[in-house]
């Protein structure tokens, strides 16, 4: 695989990363360079007295480093990725050294134990179905609680609890952390949040939109057996089960090859999330990929905004599936094109097409063609044909979209909630632009 240095450095976890390998991407850092078929690597010189050794898996691509850093790529590793990029002549063609091949083996030994479908004898099963119904049993004496407390709230109003600050909010939010639904409990945070957040226009529609969307789901939970199995499993992923990865794999494959067309990572709690969308070019398909990681623990796996590869993709069950495993990713090459984006009719129609099979939809991708942003007002876009489009309040760039635009329209993939659209990427002149957006 060959990225651009613009791809490179779409895979740092900050600025700050990105301007500290793109400082280290000179020769004079590096020594004991070297590269194969599958990996790159190389030694950097630190401010101790042995150097960092930093190898890169052009399969992923994948990094490693001996340096102390938390970040994830590090920034030795994008420099040395940089440094290919800049000056492949530096990169003689040669053996691993043990260092690199025993991490590579590793690699590999790790894929196919997640490939190998476990199984579990009838002792197990019973076990966990005793587990599934006490947390069951917790679930349910918490949403009551909750379905309470928002009687009360929508008798009292909105208005009433501002001065209640956001220690009203956060108790809700413990008793249902304590009901094992942590999903619910970060929704009634973050809507107390809003109120209190200076600049926020239209706040209590936003809190009050949220608030319904959560009583919504408390009379899905008592009504689930009414439920159709997709939507049932969509019911329980909000509210905080979980879905093990082997699982997943078990369900069937869609094969295609996936532009990989927006990224963000955020901090959730103590979690890093990294939250990646990929559309499939000849089936159309949008697909979800999030990863999880704690403290200095990597990503498993890296996908460059920008980049397309021919992959399998199993779906996690939904009435509107959207979030993915993806079991393989070969031939990892720059995006080449973007293909029909959607005007907003045709967007409109598709999420009422959405909502209308899983009403409980939080993010809907959307890649959108022709959108102008307005010099005049920067919280709106519009179409081609003049229409106005909200910018969702949490988007922090449109400056951004201002300069990138210069005055022509732009394709831009984001995230609709049937109200206002969140910017994650743009596409224009043949290159894709990956927008470091803060999530709601």
């Amino acid at each position: 695989m060959t990225l651009d240095a613009n791809q490179i450095l779409a895979l740092a976890p900050d600025p700050a990363s990105a301007k500290a390998g793109s400082q280290l991407a000179t020769p004079r850092n590096w020594s004991n360079l070297g590269t194969s078929d599958s990996a790159l690597w190389g030694e950097c010189q630190g401010s101790g007295k042995t150097p960092y050794r930093t190898q890169i898996d052009l399969g992923g691509p994948a990094f490693k480093c001996t340096c102390p850093s938390r970040k994830f790529p590090c920034k030795h590793g994008l420099g040395l990725y940089l440094l290919r990029t800049s000056e492949p002549s530096l990169f003689g063609q040669a053996e691993a050294p043990a260092w690199v091949s025993d991490w590579l083996q590793g690699r590999q030994t790790r894929q196919e134990k997640k490939a190998t479908v476990k199984d579990t004898g009838p002792e197990a099963a019973v076990q966990a179905r005793k587990r599934e119904e006490k947390r069951e049993d917790k679930v349910s004496a918490g949403l009551a609680d909750l379905q309470t407390w928002l009687h009360d709230l929508a008798r009292e109003g909105l208005a009433s609890v501002r001065s209640r600050g956001q220690g009203f909010w956060d108790a809700i939010a413990a008793r249902m952390a304590d009901a094992q639904a942590a999903p619910v409990a970060r929704r009634l945070r973050r809507a107390g949040s809003m109120l209190y957040q200076s600049g926020l226009r239209n706040a209590e529609s936003l809190v009050a939109n949220e608030l319904a969307s959560l009583y919504l789901l408390v009379q899905a939970w008592q009504r689930i057996e009414q439920l159709t199995p997709a939507l049932q499993a969509d019911v329980r992923a909000l509210l905080g089960w979980t879905m093990s990865q082997d699982d997943v794999l078990r369900q069937g494959t869609v094969t295609d090859r996936w532009g990989v067309l927006a990224q963000c990572t955020f901090d959730d709690e103590r979690l890093r999330v990294r939250s990646t969308w990929l559309l499939g070019e000849a089936t159309g398909r949008w697909a979800l990929h999030l990863q999880y990681a704690v403290g200095t623990q990597g990503f498993e796996q890296q996908l460059a905004p920008g980049t397309s590869f021919d992959g399998d993709l199993c779906f996690y069950p939904s009435a509107w599936p959207l979030r993915a495993q993806i079991r393989r990713q070969d031939d990892v090459q720059p995006l080449s094109g973007i293909d029909s984006p959607s005007s907003l009719d045709t967007l409109q129609d598709t999420y009422a097409d959405a909502l209308a099979a899983q009403p409980f939809l939080e993010r809907h991708p959307v890649l959108l063609g022709g959108l102008l942003p307005d010099g005049a007002d920067h919280g709106i876009v519009r179409d081609a044909l003049g229409r106005r489009i909200a910018l969702h309040p949490s988007f922090r760039h449109p400056l951004h979209l201002l300069a990138l635009s210069g005055g022509h329209p732009l394709t831009v993939c984001g995230e609709w909630d049937g109200r206002m659209l969140l910017p994650l990427a743009v596409w224009h002149d043949g290159r894709l632009y990956n927008i470091d957006s803060d999530l709601p």
